[in-house]
C-alpha cells in the first residue's frame, strides 16, 4: 500500500487512473454488449477514487469534483461503442457461418 501512496499524484491521475477506469468500464461494456454500462462504471470507479482519495490527503478541506469525471466516461464512451460494436459484429458472423 506505501507503493501506492509514494506514487506522484500527477502520474497517478493521468496514468495509472484512466487505465484503470476507462479500462474496467470498456470492459464491462464489452461483457454486458451495452455500450452504457462503461461510461456509468467509469464515473462511479473515478468518484469514488476522488472520494476515497481527498477523504485521505484532504479530511478538513471541501469535496470538489474535477473535470475528469466529465472527460473519462466520455473516453469510455467512445471506447465501449467500438468494443461493443466489434464483439456485436463478431457474434454476428460466427452465427452466420
Amino acid at each position: 500500500m506505501n507503493f501506492i501512496y509514494s506514487l506522484d499524484p500527477f502520474v497517478m491521475q493521468l496514468i495509472i487512473i484512466p487505465f484503470i477506469v476507462i479500462g474496467l468500464g470498456v470492459l464491462l461494456a464489452a461483457v454486458t454488449k451495452k455500450i452504457f454500462i462503461g461510461p456509468l462504471a467509469t464515473l462511479i470507479l473515478n468518484l469514488l477514487y476522488e472520494v476515497c482519495y481527498s477523504m485521505y490527503f484532504y479530511p478538513d478541506s471541501e469535496l470538489i469534483f474535477s473535470s475528469w469525471n466529465i472527460i473519462f466516461p466520455l473516453l469510455s464512451l467512445v471506447f465501449s461503442a467500438i468494443f461493443v460494436w466489434v464483439r456485436k459484429s463478431n457474434t454476428e458472423i460466427e452465427i452466420e457461418d
